[in-house]
């Protein structure tokens, strides 16, 4: 039975999918390439809808690892894991040993990047601005800390290792390198990270964006040659456009988050200035 050693448990929109690309180009790492987010310990036997979960038995999710050959690294990224409440329980009792890779992004970018995929995704928010989705929507005002101290009861913290959005987009390589290192594989492998997935952004085209984000073309994607997936997500890229908040919004949101990045820096315990500092 092949289970995995370590896990990215999220958060949401923090740069889960490029961390995800960036390790696994790592011929001393195995993660899954025909499901990225397993979301296997978000079930608890029941489904409410919020949160898609395609795999519900160990058996399916041990099948993730049958490639597995001389790999010694073995993951899986699934960005739900940090705010599903049982999930962290869940990981403890089946892979008690996992070393845990945390993504986190100054919450307020995180709610607004939220925020967008939601409005071109489903269809939310409409008519809506940022501000108003904040009061409307608790899931967008959500923070870091209880998720956090969920895992660090649970784990030690030797286990668990804090990646901040911001530093990975400042320099993506390095950070990669301490990944390397905390999973015990040759930092010195060099991956390219000169690539940044599932970037938010508003459709300049709403329909293809809708073509290409199908669920039946998404899933097709895995039997795909790799060069007209690359090709996929090239155009699905060049289809976004950015839409920054405005300075108004940002201070608003700043203040509302307060509270959210004095704890979170607690948890963590590290210097959260970058967070603070208006854009």
């Amino acid at each position: 039975m092949t289970l995995p050693n370590f896990l990215i448990i999220g958060d949401v929109k923090c740069g889960t999918s490029s961390l995800y690309r960036y390790l696994n180009q790592h011929p001393a790492v195995f993660m899954p390439t025909k499901l990225k987010e397993a979301r296997f310990f978000c079930y608890d036997g029941t489904d409410d809808g919020r949160i898609r979960i395609d795999v519900k038995t160990l058996e399916e999710y041990e099948s993730l690892f049958d490639e597995v050959t001389t790999e010694t690294a073995i993951g899986e990224a699934s960005p739900h894991y940090l705010m599903v409440p049982h999930a962290a329980t869940a990981i403890k009792n089946l892979i008690p040993h996992a070393k845990l890779i945390a993504s986190l992004r100054n919450p307020v970018d995180r709610a607004y990047s939220l925020y967008q995929m939601r409005q071109r995704e489903h269809g939310l928010f409409k008519g809506m601005t940022f501000l108003q989705a904040l009061e409307s929507e608790p899931r967008l005002r959500g923070g870091y800390a209880p998720h956090l101290e969920r895992y660090y009861s649970l784990f030690p913290k030797e286990q668990i290792k804090v990646v901040l959005f911001e530093e990975m987009v400042k320099d993506a390589s390095g950070v990669v390198k301490e990944l390397f290192e905390f999973l015990e594989v040759d930092p010195d492998f060099t991956p390219d990270v000169s690539a940044i997935f599932n970037p938010g952004g508003v459709p300049k085209n709403k329909l293809l964006f809708k073509v290409l984000n199908n669920r039946t073309v998404r899933r097709l994607k895995t039997y795909f040659p790799s060069f007209i997936v690359k090709s996929l997500s090239g155009l699905r890229k060049a289809n976004l456009k950015a839409v920054k908040l405005t300075p108004e919004e940002r201070a608003e949101a700043q203040i509302r988050f307060k509270e959210v990045i004095d704890r979170t820096q607690d948890v963590i315990g590290r210097d959260l200035s970058l967070w603070r500092a208006s854009k």
